[in-house]
């Protein structure tokens, strides 16, 4: 059981949780919040949640020897949400494999985003941020085609219920992500292969940040979790340096 730092509203999660390991505080290692009102994800995007509606949750990693390359620890962030919400969708009588895996790091739905990872290293220590949306009933217009909540999908939670699942939900993620670190340290490979088992990667377009910014389709993940693409000009590359675009 992770020792969580309740805040109601916060601007970031990650914000606080960098302070904690900027002050040496090592009382907590998850810092959880009611509402964000600047919540981030990858690449400075914004992350949009409403009061109650969403998991939103930093863990701190304090004895975690960073790993190469240090977003591997998205991909088990992502492996980890998924066992989480598989189990509820299970017990729901609604169907797993609705689930879906983006690279780097994204959790899908129905096809629609339903949670999101953020890594950050303060002073040498992983930060995992985490977002999941749970009970949120619409979103706004700009996100309605791409977001979706478990509420949307399967009807619940509702807000009053995910209060009383919150502190369960967390302890179960952070003990998810602990087991499936243990994978990635004891057998890489098969990380990979349940991550494999989830991916719908191939055939989305993505910007690969170390080819100039040039636009390719992504075609395989290879074994070492980089993404292989194929360039407009036929050519094969991988690379962790990745933005989708889908």
């Amino acid at each position: 059981m992770p020792a969580i730092l309740w805040l109601e509203s916060v601007d970031s999660t990650q914000r606080v949780a960098s302070e904690l390991i900027a002050q040496g505080d090592r009382r907590y290692n998850a810092v959880c919040a009611r509402h964000q009102t600047a919540g981030r994800g990858r690449k400075g995007a914004t992350w949009y949640d409403e009061p109650d509606t969403c998991l939103l949750v930093s863990l701190i990693l304090w004895d975690t020897p960073l790993p190469e390359p240090v977003g591997v620890l998205g991909l088990v962030a992502a492996l980890a949400v998924v066992e989480l919400v598989s189990d509820f969708l299970k017990a729901l009588g609604a169907a797993p494999e609705r689930l879906a895996l983006k690279y780097p790091n994204d959790v899908l739905l129905d096809q629609r985003k339903l949670a999101g990872v953020l890594v950050e290293i303060v002073q040498g220590v992983p930060i995992v941020g985490i977002g999941v949306n749970v009970a949120q009933s619409a979103f706004p217009p700009e996100l309605e085609a791409r977001a979706i909540s478990l509420y949307q999908s399967v009807g619940a939670p509702d807000a009053l219920q995910f209060a009383a699942l919150r502190a369960d939900w967390v302890a179960r993620l952070w003990d998810a992500f602990q087991r499936w670190d243990a994978v990635r340290r004891q057998s890489p490979h098969a990380l990979y292969e349940n991550w494999v088992r989830w991916d719908s990667t191939v055939g989305r377009a993505y910007r690969v940040m170390d080819y100039s910014g040039v636009v390719g389709t992504a075609i395989a993940i290879e074994p070492d979790f980089r993404l292989r693409l194929r360039l407009p000009d036929g050519q094969e590359v991988c690379s962790y340096f990745v933005e989708s675009l889908l």
